[in-house]
């Protein structure tokens, strides 16, 4: 797959562009059984402690889940494939970094939105270059099951990192109340929405009688770092110079 002058040009000037179906059936179908392994042991977690919320995972509404590439041939296979790279080199350049890798699941009925944000307000003014963020769609998104919705540079009222205020609530950061409703991005399932950190975006209710799964995986031109110079998150090379970088898991 080559990334078009025209995907570049848009994700340069409005933030974000969309690959329609470029995710093979087999490894969707993989991060499908992934996602359902991670939601389990989130809820078995949750059942152990009697917890109703866990961070951003509000029990049968909204379910963030974190993953673990390592414990994961699958996951290791997508996030280090031939399609993210081709993705990734001509967006973040040379040199890239696996950041982040999480599953989203919205309940049926009951899936809240999540509130308007960027990528990069989540860092707590942690200073760091923009990075890119894969938002991949397990199954097919439509207005009714909470797809995202994006905010084009062009409509923003920045393009830099605003401040995020925390909703209290369900404990998501905020870093936009304007009344633009952005762009809704309905895709099939095996679509990947790539955006910049610094591009706003959010995602509705879900009032669908099935559950909304995605999966997504953020990469950095550089390791993210604390103010004492410890990882932010993960920072697990994956192209040095524009090579693949061989992992030793």
């Amino acid at each position: 797959m080559q990334i078009t002058q025209d995907a570049l040009r848009q994700f340069h000037e409005e933030g974000y562009f969309v690959l329609e179906s470029v995710i093979s059936e087999q490894a969707l179908n993989e991060l499908r059984i992934e996602c359902q392994k991670a939601l389990d042991l989130q809820l078995e977690s949750m059942e152990r402690v009697g917890a109703e919320t866990l961070g951003l995972t509000h029990k049968n509404k909204r379910y963030s889940l974190p993953c673990r590439h390592e414990d994961s041939p699958s996951l290791e296979r997508f996030l280090f494939s031939d399609l993210m790279s081709e993705i990734l080199q001509p967006v973040l350049g040379p040199d890239v970094y696996l950041f982040l890798e999480l599953f989203v699941v919205k309940w049926p009925r009951t899936g809240i939105p999540f509130a308007w944000h960027q990528d990069s307000g989540y860092l707590i003014r942690q200073p760091h270059k923009p990075y890119v963020s894969l938002w991949c769609a397990l199954d097919d998104m439509t207005e009714e099951n909470g797809a995202l919705s994006v905010l084009p540079f062009s409509r923003a009222e920045s393009r830099e990192v605003v401040e995020h205020q925390k909703d209290k609530k369900v404990n998501d950061l905020v870093g936009y109340r304007g009344s633009d409703p952005g762009v809704v991005l309905s895709v099939p399932s095996g679509s990947i929405i790539v955006l910049s950190s610094l591009t706003f975006h959010c995602s509705g209710a879900n009032i669908t009688d099935k559950p909304r799964r995605a999966f997504l995986a953020s990469y950095s031109p550089e390791p993210i770092t604390d103010k004492n110079g410890g990882l932010y998150n993960l920072a697990v090379p994956f192209l040095e110079a524009g090579r693949r970088v061989v992992n030793s898991m």
